[in-house]
Order: C-alpha cells, then structure tokens, then sequence
C-alpha cells in the first residue's frame, strides 16, 4: 500500500513538473493594432506626398516627350534620312524612360510605404515582446500571417546548433 502511495506521489510531482514545462503561447493580431496607430496618418500623408511626387516626375517626363515629339514632326520634312533616325531614336529612349520610370513606380511606393510603416510595426513588436514577457508566453503568434511575433530566447537553440557545428556568433556581432 505505501509502494502505492508512493508511485501516486511521484506521479503528481511528474505531472507537475511537466506541466510547468510547458509553453504558453499567444496570438495578436499586428495589423489590426498598426492600423489603429495614431501616427498612421502621418503614414499615410508621407506616401501621399511620395505618390504626387512621384506623378509629378512622370507629368514632366510626359510633359518633354510631348514637346519633343512635336518639334520632330515639325522638323522631319526638312531633316536627311540620318537625322530623322536620330531623333527617332532620341524619342523611343524617352519612351522606354517613361515605361521604365512608370514599372518602377509602383514598385518605389510600396518601398516608401514599407520604410514608413517599419516604425510603428517596430512599437508594436515592443509592446508584444513586453507583454509577452510579463505574462511569460514562450511563443506569439500573429493573427494575420501565422507568423511568429514573439518567441522567449529562452527556447532559442541557434547558440547551442552554433557550438555543435563550431560556429562561434560572437564574432558576426562586431
């Protein structure tokens, strides 16, 4: 009867021990918190100002490919074969300047947009490890991608993979 009492005992101290073992893990939902920024606004007015000035250099871009375009047609009867295929040429390479400048532009907005919103994903991602920290959740997860938002270094084996292949980090932090 006391090997029982026994192996009960050990058996609730067991299941404790792995019960406090285990992880605690959270979601938050990142965009839902960005978006609800105050400082968004300013956001949104510096990728506004970036997009006008961005079409205001494809107007100007327009703007002399027009003008152009209309002094060569004015110009072509009494040009010579040379140089009509030169200023030809001249044309076809603003062309490919605004289609090159109109491709890039979308591509130039989203990193603006990026370089602006990296702040305030960055005060969210604070007050996540915060929080998470206070409340000891091992890992947080986002809401919106299922991406990890938040994990304890506590769990982080990147140091002890490191040593076991003899790759010393402390060198890459110079």
């Amino acid at each position: 009867m006391k090997i029982k009492h026994l192996l009960y005992s050990l058996a609730i101290v067991l299941c404790s021990f792995t019960a406090s073992a285990q992880s605690k893990v959270g979601t938050v939902n990142i965009n839902i918190l960005v978006s609800k920024l105050p400082e968004i606004a300013q956001v949104k007015t510096g990728i506004t100002a970036y997009e006008k000035t961005l079409q205001d250099d494809l107007d100007a871009k327009m703007n002399a490919y027009k003008t152009e375009v209309d002094a060569a047609n004015k110009a072509f009867a009494g040009m010579t074969p040379e140089a009509k295929k030169k200023k030809q040429e001249e044309i076809f390479a603003l062309e490919n300047d605004i289609q090159k400048f109109r491709q890039n532009a979308a591509q130039l907005v989203q990193l603006k947009q990026d370089e602006l919103m990296r702040p305030l994903y960055q005060k969210v991602g604070a007050s996540v490890a915060e929080i998470a920290k206070a409340e000891k959740f091992t890992q947080v997860f986002t809401l919106d991608g299922n991406e990890l938002a938040y994990a304890s270094p506590v769990y982080d084996l990147t140091l002890k993979v490191a040593a076991k292949l003899g790759i010393n980090l402390q060198e890459e932090k110079k």
